[in-house]
């Protein structure tokens, strides 16, 4: 049985919600609770009115404001081509107000994901750019950090030649290790074990990668569960039999209702049966 973790893709349904960093939602619900409300519960184009309607309050706290409506213009039903573009000139602005402030790291992060994923072509030169611009301006922001995983999606998974490919790896692999946000470092180690899997990286390379996102956390319940498989399948394969034993058991108890039950309880009796 091989399992295999979700793999990294340019296009997903994911709503770009989800990108922001949980400091800046908090600062964004207290500026104004219903309309972000409204979001996280799918109700999209009620939340863009509301936004509208509260950026008139003579007390409004405008460019909070503006950001949810820039975040509500990219999940407001139908989609369109104007309302994306729209979103991107509004980040663009609050990017150029206060490019230092969680609200313009955030709006140009959401530009580079724009061109990444949003729009109907999306520009993955462009979004190279200001994922890199990111970076650079300060690798150790929160944001430049998330910047850097949406950056080893684009360069990783791109046409390019094997030994291009892994020198890439080999450079995002020496900057995980400087991430000081627990979160985004699980979520480069998921996916550099992932590329390592797709690219032939080596068993060893895959499961260094797995224990260091295990070690740090790996919270939603299915990518932990599917962790844990992986790295007992790795050790197995390579012959570290007490840590295969270590997680198929951690797996169990974690996930005792998972239809992979039998299959782990089997490859257990393996590990466990007396040599001959």
């Amino acid at each position: 049985m091989t399992i295999t973790l979700p793999p990294p893709r340019h296009r997903t349904g994911a709503r770009v919600r989800h990108a922001l960093g949980a400091t800046l939602v908090s600062a964004a619900l207290n500026a104004g609770a219903a309309p972000w409300v409204d979001m996280s519960i799918g109700f999209f184009n009620e939340a863009h009115a509301e936004f509208i309607k509260e950026e008139k309050s003579p007390d409004a706290d405008l460019r909070a404001l503006r950001f949810g409506e820039a975040v509500s213009l990219l999940n407001v039903q139908p989609r369109t081509d104007s309302n994306i573009d729209r979103s991107y000139a509004i980040f663009g602005e609050l990017f150029a107000a206060a490019p230092d402030d969680d609200i313009g790291w955030n709006s140009r992060y959401l530009q580079g994901r724009i061109e990444q994923q949003q729009r109907s072509k999306p520009d993955l030169a462009k979004a190279e750019a200001i994922f890199t611009e990111l970076i650079r301006r300060n690798p150790s922001h929160s944001v430049a950090q998330r910047a850097q995983v949406k950056l080893a999606v684009i360069r990783l998974y791109s046409k390019t030649d094997p030994a291009e490919r892994r020198r890439r790896y080999d450079e995002f692999t020496d900057h995980v290790a400087k991430f000081t946000d627990t979160g985004i470092k699980v979520q480069m180690h998921l996916l550099l074990a992932e590329a390592a899997r797709r690219f032939n990286f080596g068993n060893e390379t895959e499961l260094a990668h797995l224990l260091a996102a295990h070690e740090g956390g790996v919270t939603k319940r299915n990518l932990r569960a599917e962790a844990l498989v992986r790295i007992g399948d790795l050790a197995r394969l390579t012959g570290r039999v007490e840590l295969a034993r270590e997680f198929y058991t951690l797996f169990l108890e974690q996930f005792p209702r998972n239809d992979r039950l039998s299959t782990i309880e089997g490859y257990l009796a393996v590990l466990n049966a007396p040599a001959r």
